[in-house]
């Protein structure tokens, strides 16, 4: 296993800057702080339609049915986690989200574009342990420890997606929670 330090070379994920952005990104949020990290980042993404969510997923998103984005993110052709998002239905068809291509401009600009502007979610970070699907995707082994953050983003109205993120412990992924305003330079 691999001990992360401040000195370690990992990328560190500023998790809590998730927002819609004004300007006219051309790739979705992550992807873009990999960038400005120095470092190349990537995907493999499968799109499905769920006739039943896992029943967590359900309770929290308030329907059954969803549009399923899931996506395999790699840092310098790397695989450091994989990345879960849950749609209701009746948000995502007919939209982009519904594509097995990826979005340029990232889901939240999608959603914003559609009327359904996120302007909170909540986080909860749990332990978690790869299963067999998991391990292949991130080159692990099954059984390896990991955390799972699971993430409820909402508009005024309702829930928009749940999202799961599992990365393995030891990875090469710091998330980090900045609260607040942004921390001077150097911090």
């Amino acid at each position: 296993m691999v001990r992360v330090t401040e000195e370690s070379p990992a990328f560190r994920y500023p998790a809590a800057r998730e927002r819609v952005r004004d300007d006219a990104a051309d790739c979705d949020a992550l992807d873009q702080f990999v960038k400005d990290a120095g470092r190349s980042p990537g995907k493999e993404l499968q799109v499905s339609r769920e006739e039943s969510v896992p029943s967590p997923i359900a309770e929290r998103m308030g329907a059954k049915v969803a549009v399923v984005r899931r996506a395999v993110r790699r840092i310098d052709d790397r695989p450091v986690s994989v990345e879960t998002s849950y749609y209701p239905t009746d948000l995502a068809s007919g939209t982009e989200l519904e594509s097995d291509e990826d979005i340029r401009r990232g889901t939240i600009k999608l959603l914003a574009d559609n009327g359904h502007v996120q302007v909170g979610y909540r986080d909860e970070v749990v332990p978690h342990i790869l299963d067999e699907h998991e391990a292949r995707d991130l080159t692990a082994a099954k059984g390896t420890a990991a955390v799972c953050v699971v993430r409820t983003a909402w508009s005024r109205d309702r829930v928009l997606r749940v999202t799961t993120t599992v990365t393995p412990i030891g990875g090469d992924v710091v998330l980090c929670y900045d609260i607040g305003e942004p921390a001077p330079a150097g911090a």
